[in-house]
């Protein structure tokens, strides 16, 4: 039996955990070069598909990054570790000098202004506030007589956002929480069992020590658990909580893999795995690990190559398979290895390689086993070279119902996404990206002409539909507490229709002039797409992946633009000069 609490608290605390689903809406990326005014910035956008537009913005990101976003998905924060930033682009208020000492002086009054290190930091909201943002970040110590570095306290900073205009103010900054030598794993963070609360995981080096650090509106706990086998190296890796909560992993190539069930009321850490990678990554000093959003493979990345675990199997060491290893590309030469990954809100995994670079990988259908889970080197490629990937916890997660820390009367309400991709000519795979423990899911493809199989029970179906054109698919997922339902378009057609109708593979973009959607039409290939919109002064305005065949242009201003789409590869496959006049 749930704990009975105040009518005024559960009604806005329930508000806050039933809108809190777009925390991670936002990702940017990129540095500032020389002594330049501002940085470029690579922002994506996570919302029905995935939008990637370039800005510039004051706050340079190396690898120390870290933001978050309001309830809605409007981006709120940022942080290089040096100071913090608003999604507007002001520095809030007594922010900077985070991180005192050695690094910060040397580092952060340089033009770049970016501390160098990866998972350092994570944001959190308060579990009692909507104003309230929480900062912890690990400082590196160094001297350079004699030459050491190594990662000496975990920081907590406070920010509160109602002040300074709403454009938020530092109420303290820099106060240790755990002062010791903690491993470059770095941290991160899972919600407690109540639903509400957050705790925060970080590692001591050369141990098998762990720290857990619980959020509660009454302040910060900390707890100490030495489990598991003992670290010997420093590489640098990630820490990443299971999608569910109830795992937590570890890797970085020199201390191989790490894994444990943990309890998300008490913050007990127990039964570990540890699995030895014999290879030659060893002296690799960076590496990374994402999860499936449905829990069922685990996706360590080396340098030269990423590797996929299958964590339903009773065997988890044996289901080892090699999903790629480094291609060398003449186009992405500092690109090539394969480095730290991040699991976007859409299901698929990013990867960032280790150096500065201009491309990133990507791991398409991560629930699948194999080379089925469609890695691919160089999918994104972008216009400069960026540093540093987001890592977030799971936002969308709820209490554990029925167990003993089920008290606040939270549900799990669910919440459905979803994502497609297309397998030539009628065919879509279709893939729940739902949260808040659904257990039924009812597609309707939108497409009578199919008969029977306009409707499906599974979780991850596939539909072919019975012609060209466009279909509204909705997902409803279901769980005792009730349902949710998701619907958006999605556009197919033929190789040979399209030829037919506009010739040997000729692409017809439409309407020219255009009020603010473009489509095209034609294209022999029914995968997604990159459509790059460039003004008439050849600037890039907004880039764009998309398997819709169409792009919206309403928020550029009226004009000429150009057109272009890139195929996977990075092929041009199609270009067209387009007039935008939305009047």
């Amino acid at each position: 039996m749930k704990k009975t609490v105040s009518l005024y608290f559960l009604i806005a605390l329930i508000s806050q955990i039933s809108y809190s689903q777009k925390e991670d809406k936002v990702w940017v990326l990129g540095y500032r070069y020389s002594d330049q005014p501002v940085s470029n910035g690579i922002y994506f956008y996570f919302d029905d598909s995935l939008t990637i537009e370039y800005k510039t913005k004051p706050i340079s990101l190396k690898e120390s990054n870290a933001m978050i976003c309001d309830s809605t998905g409007k981006l709120l924060l940022l942080s290089n570790s040096c100071y913090i930033e608003t999604g507007d682009g002001v520095m809030v208020e007594n922010s900077n000098g985070l991180n005192p000492g050695w690094v910060y002086d040397n580092l952060c009054s340089w033009p770049s202004l970016s501390y160098p290190h990866d998972n350092n930091m994570i944001l959190l909201q308060a579990p009692d506030s909507q104003a309230i943002y929480h900062l912890f970040h690990t400082r590196t110590y160094a001297t350079i007589q004699p030459l050491v570095g190594f990662r000496d306290v975990l920081f907590h900073t406070k920010i509160d956002m109602l002040l300074n205009s709403g454009n938020g103010k530092v109420v303290f900054k820099n106060k240790p929480l755990v002062q010791d030598t903690l491993h470059p794993d770095g941290l991160h963070a899972v919600r407690h069992a109540n639903g509400r609360d957050w705790w925060v995981a970080t590692a001591k080096t050369h141990s098998n020590k762990y720290y857990l650090l619980l959020l509660t509106p009454d302040g910060i706990t900390i707890k100490e658990q030495n489990v598991g086998e003992t670290t010997s190296e420093e590489g640098g890796g990630e820490i990443v909580f299971s999608p569910d909560g109830r795992k937590m992993a570890r890797f970085n190539s020199r201390d191989d893999l790490r894994v444990f069930d943990f309890d998300r009321c008490t913050g007990e850490l127990s039964n570990p795995i540890y699995i030895p990678i014999q290879d030659d990554a060893d002296n690799d000093v960076s590496s990374g690990l994402a999860w499936s959003a449905d829990g069922h493979y685990l996706y360590a990345a080396e340098i030269e190559r990423i590797l996929q675990f299958d964590m339903w199997a009773s065997d988890i060491p044996a289901s080892k398979i090699i999903i790629a290893e480094r291609e060398p590309s003449s186009e992405c030469q500092s690109g090539s290895s394969i480095g730290y990954l991040e699991l976007g809100p859409d299901g698929r995994i990013y990867c960032r390689p280790v150096s500065g670079q201009s491309c990133m990988h990507r791991v398409g259908r991560p629930e699948r086993q194999g080379a089925d889970c469609e890695f691919v080197h160089y999918y994104y490629r972008f216009d400069f070279a960026y540093k540093g990937l987001p890592h977030f916890p799971n936002f969308r997660l709820g209490p554990i119902d029925g167990s003993p820390c089920d008290t606040l009367g939270i549900d799990n309400h669910p919440l459905a996404g979803w994502r497609y991709d297309k397998t030539g000519g009628l065919g879509v795979d279709f893939t729940s990206v739902s949260w808040y423990e659904p257990n039924q899911w009812q597609w309707d493809f939108g497409d009578p002409g199919s008969g029977a199989g306009n409707n499906s029970a599974e979780k991850h179906p596939s539909h072919t539909f019975s012609a060209p054109g466009g279909y509204e698919v909705c997902l409803t997922v279901s769980n005792q507490y009730g349902s949710d339902t998701k619907c958006k378009m999605v556009y197919v057609e033929t190789v040979g229709s399209a030829q037919q109708a506009v010739g040997d593979n000729e692409v017809v973009f439409s309407p020219n002039p255009t009020g603010g959607e473009l489509r095209w039409s034609g294209l022999p290939s029914g995968g997604p797409v990159t459509a790059r919109v460039y003004d008439a002064l050849g600037r890039l305005r907004l880039e764009r992946e998309t398997a819709e065949g169409r792009v919206d242009l309403g928020d550029l201003s009226d004009g000429v633009y150009f057109v272009a789409l890139m195929d996977d590869t990075g092929r041009r496959v199609a270009a067209k000069a387009v007039v935008l006049a939305k009047k």
